[in-house]
């Protein structure tokens, strides 16, 4: 931009008015061609309207904003930059509208908290994003009652450290692409917890070969939607504490890549109908695992101990089914296609399924046969010896659940 400068913030004025010329060095007020720098706390709250070119916060200072912030984004810093153990507060009623790349953590630490106040928001809109983007950057955005709107790419992790924290029904629009360490050594992290919600309109994509680790926790009442594939990588992980992810709104769905993993209690869904991807770990541990769709893969679906795993899919075709610990449940769809082998069934274990009212087993084979009115509804194939024992099913709240008895 033609003219423009970086303009120092000084201190000398009055606290918290970026308008006061005092307070800048050379006792001029950035404008909208201009670079604002500070590497200073400016002394109180900043409110009113207040339009640069980029700003930079390059120090150990802690800036609230209660007014609008507008950043043109031209040039090198590209709008607001956080970083060098700066934190930028937004507090409720807020405005960040940056006009072009949201850094936070570019080369060093950096930290962003959006609030809201339940009925009052923050509010950060921005094109792009980056939160760590260099090897040194550590960046930390928390969204807390707040709403941020990202139009185009976000990066959680690019050559650094990122985590963004949704929470206390924070919410995030992502209308590009979301990717979560996205170099060899980087690291990402995404919470969202208290009702937060997190949607992207394209894909979102966790670490994978010569990149990073990443992980996403979605707790309790809170739910993470991804428009098309949403991709774990190896080395990477969700884990759910009650949560809901959703993918392939519009197209493509979950693909769980060799070496990532899906585990906890809450909901996996794929919106599209095609089949989840499995070539990882699914593992229900702490509660009821559902997993909403057809499966298919080289992978494992696994039951932890006081567990469940409901499959909805009328095909499930992943390499195996285990359980992995005591008293664990698996959930299955009447008339299903199950081709992977099932291991770990012992006494204590169930397998619930609909309409079923008895079952055969073949020792030689290890096929169990199930059967509704002397029909035959679906054959399982379970590893493992049963000598001594014996199969046995029963109703209960509408289903049969077939359990492993001494004979």
């Amino acid at each position: 931009m033609s003219g423009s400068k970086t303009i120092t913030f000084s201190g000398k004025g009055l606290a918290g008015d970026l308008a006061d010329p005092r307070n800048w060095a050379g006792g001029v007020v950035p404008g909208i061609a201009d670079t604002a720098l500070i590497k200073i706390n400016v002394g109180a709250p900043i409110g009113g309207t207040f339009a640069v070119n980029n700003m930079m916060l390059l120090g150990t200072e802690k800036i609230t904003f209660t007014g609008t912030l507008d950043t043109a984004g031209v040039g090198a810093c590209q709008g607001l930059m956080v970083c060098d153990g700066a934190e930028a507060v937004f507090a409720p009623g807020a405005v960040l509208n940056d006009g072009n790349a949201f850094i936070v953590g570019n080369d060093a630490v950096g930290t962003l908290l959006a609030q809201g106040s339940g009925t009052t928001h923050s509010v950060i809109n921005s094109v792009s994003a980056n939160i760590g983007k260099q090897d040194a950057g550590v960046g930390v955005v928390t969204i807390d009652d707040g709403v941020w709107i990202n139009s185009g790419r976000a990066l959680i992790g690019d050559a650094g450290v990122g985590t963004v924290n949704v929470i206390d029904k924070g919410s995030v629009t992502i209308g590009g692409e979301i990717v979560m360490a996205a170099s060899l050594g980087s690291s990402g992290t995404l919470n969202i917890a208290s009702g937060g919600a997190v949607t992207g309109t394209g894909a979102l994509q966790e670490g994978g070969t010569g990149k990073g680790d990443a992980v996403i926790n979605v707790g309790s009442a809170s739910s993470l939607t991804v428009g098309t594939t949403l991709t774990v990588g190896s080395g990477s992980a969700i884990d759910l504490a009650g949560g809901t992810v959703t993918a392939g709104v519009t197209a493509g769905g979950i693909r769980l890549l060799a070496g990532g993993t899906m585990s906890g209690f809450g909901t996996l869904a794929d919106a599209d109908g095609v089949p989840i991807g499995d070539s990882g770990v699914i593992r229900a541990t702490g509660g009821t695992l559902t997993v909403a769709g057809n499966v298919d893969g080289s992978g494992a679906v696994q039951i932890a101990a006081n567990s469940s795993a409901v499959l909805t899919g009328a095909s499930l075709r992943m390499a195996s089914i285990a359980f992995i610990g005591p008293d664990a449940t698996l959930s299955l769809a009447h008339g299903s296609t199950v081709t992977a082998a099932i291991s770990g069934f012992a006494i204590g274990d169930m397998i619930a399924i609909g309409s079923v009212d008895a079952v055969s087993f073949a020792a030689a084979t290890g096929i169990l046969t199930l059967s509704e009115n002397n029909a035959q509804v679906e054959t399982l194939h379970l590893a493992g010896s049963f000598s001594g024992e014996m199969f046995a099913v029963h109703q209960s709240a509408g289903h049969a659940i077939i359990t492993l008895q001494h004979s």
